[in-house]
């Protein structure tokens, strides 16, 4: 019972009204709390600040009560000296970070840069441009520039508090642990300025990414609601202040601020994240993005114990993510599959066929991302070859071709020109049906939507075609 019970919400609520369509069901894979909740009783024998407030159930196991701050404070502050070697100062009249919470939301933006940087990002610093990110409210804990810090050897991290009580116990944070050097706060006046002039300012400064935990509500009669209406009582006390529990039309209102900030700034920041406390924000914020003619974003779940919160991200670059951990219910389509009536091995020279035929070059190496990947290649095609206009063309030089008795060389039309497009074609088998596979097609950089719909409508329907599905019109080859 208590050590699961570690796993609260920070802002007073363990569950949303909503219910989930989709959930990604569980901890981030890396978070070293998954599967291993901490020990109260263990934790006690090593450090003797903790001893006072764990105690014995009727069924012997330890526990602590989490409405006590004194009890939340001493833990949170063990696990950060024990598991990241960090010593932090927290007040008891501010929010206490839960760990596993925010290092779930570190590892996402662990993924998120992965995924999209030229280069492989390692754990340790080399001779490659630093990451360096913006924490927007940095509260008196400053635990994201802490633990990005502490996890991450080459990230710097620039934050921002309007607090300026929290803004010097998060200074302290820094200096005891030695961070100087790598984390720079600074205090802002404007509650509605979400990058303050210190931070963008300059034209040649750039981040890799932005991130924040905004307050939640817009007033303290929706912070009472907020206890009222859930079926339970929370699990933890809350000991936020209006500056960390209350903004402007909640977060609702702060997230389309932030978004409307960054279309101004677009690719200042690599990825724009952002927490989201109430599942109900989420449908919302995605029009915002869609009205301002976002098309890059994606949503994540952060699956703490009884608590979930959720993670937003956009960005104005053309690299796509596809492999985070993600809910497909609302971000933009960037990945389609079709299942064939043929084995893994049988589709791939058809495949390869196929993307010969548009005069796609096939990369010398293949890759597979998971075990079931019989074959996997990226492919960035130069000019679109698969659509009708494409495909008369190419049939009308062939026709002239045999007319003339030679081989002329064709010329490609200048509108069929791409300017970024990438992409992996997959086959991949089938665990259900070990005589069928799985065709993936998924979007990894590009700016138009319909060029890659196109791109996947062509080989799907050929791909069906070789393997004895057909529907609609036949296909002429060119």
């Amino acid at each position: 019972m208590g050590k699961r019970q570690y796993f609260f919400d920070d802002q007073g609520s363990t569950l949303d009204a909503e219910p989930d369509t989709e959930s990604v069901g569980e901890m981030h894979p890396r978070n070293l709390y998954k599967d291993n909740p901490p020990d109260f009783e263990a934790l006690a024998q090593q450090y003797e600040s903790f001893r006072p407030f764990v105690y014995k159930g009727d069924d012997g196991r330890p526990y602590i009560d989490f409405k006590n701050p004194e009890a939340l404070r001493e833990l949170t502050c063990c696990l950060l000296k024990r598991d990241f070697d960090l010593t932090v100062t927290l007040p008891l009249d501010r929010l206490c970070p839960p760990i596993p919470n925010r290092l779930n939301y570190i590892l996402w933006i662990e993924d998120l840069l992965a995924e999209t940087q030229q280069e492989p990002i390692s754990k340790e610093p080399t001779n490659k441009t630093e990451v360096v990110g913006i924490d927007i409210g940095v509260g008196a804990s400053c635990i994201y520039p802490l633990l990005g810090c502490q996890t991450n050897r080459h990230w710097r991290f620039f934050g921002t508090e309007l607090d300026k009580e929290s803004l010097d116990y998060a200074q302290r944070n820094v200096d005891q642990n030695g961070l100087q050097d790598r984390v720079s706060l600074v205090l802002t006046q404007d509650a509605l300025r979400i990058f303050p002039p210190p931070l963008l300012t300059p034209t040649d400064m750039s981040y890799d990414f932005c991130m924040c935990n905004p307050p939640f509500y817009a007033s303290e009669q929706e912070v009472q609601e907020g206890y009222e209406s859930k079926e339970l009582e929370p699990s933890a006390i809350c000991t936020g202040t209006p500056f960390e529990m209350i903004t402007v039309d909640g977060e609702y209102g702060f997230i389309k601020r932030m978004i409307l900030e960054s279309v101004r700034h677009k690719d200042r920041i690599r990825w724009y994240t952002c927490m989201i406390g109430l599942k109900r924000t989420i449908r919302p914020v995605v029009q915002v993005l869609k009205q301002n003619k976002i098309t890059n974003y994606v949503v994540t779940e952060f699956c703490q114990g009884k608590t979930k919160r959720w993670g937003i991200a956009w960005s104005f670059t053309s690299k796509r993510v596809v492999k985070s951990n993600s809910l497909e219910t609302y971000r933009p389509k960037s990945q389609f599959i079709v299942r064939l009536p043929m084995s893994a091995d049988q589709a791939k020279p058809h495949l390869q066929a196929i993307l010969a035929d548009l005069d796609i070059p096939l990369p010398a190496t293949t890759l597979c991302d998971k075990p079931e990947a019989v074959y996997a290649i990226h492919i960035s095609p130069k000019h679109n070859t698969w659509s009708r206009a494409a495909r008369r063309l190419r049939k009308r030089q062939k026709q002239e071709n045999d007319d003339h008795g030679h081989a002329a060389q064709q010329q490609q039309d200048a509108s069929s020109a791409i300017a970024t497009l990438s992409m992996e074609c997959a086959l991949l088998t089938s665990s259900s049906v070990p005589s069928s596979c799985v065709l993936r097609t998924s979007w990894l950089q590009g700016d138009d939507r319909s060029m890659f719909e196109s791109f996947w409508n062509h080989i799907k329907k050929r791909m069906e075609q070789e393997a004895g599905i057909y529907s609609g019109s036949a296909f002429q080859k060119s």
